[in-house]
């Protein structure tokens, strides 16, 4: 068992992060001081750096949670077959959609707006934010190419899908930095443009 010292250290870092998700994705980063995030929070300013060393360690955090948890809503590479073979059109359609967990569907929104809105000036979020995509089109490719060899799809231009089903995730998401208070409709916007996108996939039955 932790000893209490440890849970309540633990509590007060998850409590500054998920305050500084909400604030970064709703104020923008460079509009939120230390001390702004320690008045939210409830804390003196100086408690923060038992936690995070500086601002850009706790942007770095957000980052990190968006990327690690994007990987993780993926479906495993042990499913494909069993999904192509045997799902609906709508089980298929649903896999490149990455849905994210309900739990965590807020602080995964909030992390994404902080990484997008900085990817265009922050060098380590556009490090973070190529990976993804590397990642993002490596898994689309396998999936669509192994349903074209299972005989689920006919044969398509698989790359170019791809690449136009991430631009159209990124527009999306990049929207989400130009006005916050769409956040909570972002689940819809994707999804309708998702449904649209999928439309294109030639399949075979």
């Amino acid at each position: 068992m932790l000893d209490h010292k440890v849970e309540q250290k633990q509590d007060t870092k998850s409590l500054i992060f998920d305050t500084a998700l909400r604030l970064f994705a709703t104020s923008g980063v460079e509009n939120v001081s230390m001390r702004d995030l320690a008045d939210a929070v409830g804390i003196k300013a100086a408690s923060i750096y038992n936690h995070y060393t500086n601002k850009e360690q706790l942007v770095e955090a957000c980052y990190d949670f968006y990327i690690n948890y994007h990987d993780a809503c993926r479906l495993s590479k042990d499913h494909y077959e069993d999904i192509l073979l045997h799902g609906t059109r709508e089980d298929i359609a649903n896999v490149p959609s990455f849905p994210f967990p309900e739990e965590l569907r807020l602080n995964l929104l909030y992390a994404m707006t902080v990484l997008f809105s900085r990817m265009y000036t922050d060098p380590k979020a556009i490090d973070r934010y190529s990976f993804m995509i590397d990642r993002s089109m490596r898994f689309l490719s396998e999936f669509f190419e192994m349903g074209i060899r299972l005989g689920r799809f006919e044969p398509f231009d698989v790359s170019s899908f791809c690449m136009l089903f991430l631009s159209a995730r990124l527009f999306s998401a990049q929207s989400t930095t130009i006005r916050p208070a769409s956040l909570p409709d972002l689940d819809t916007v994707q999804s309708e443009m998702i449904t649209a996108l999928t439309r294109l996939i030639p399949f075979r039955y």
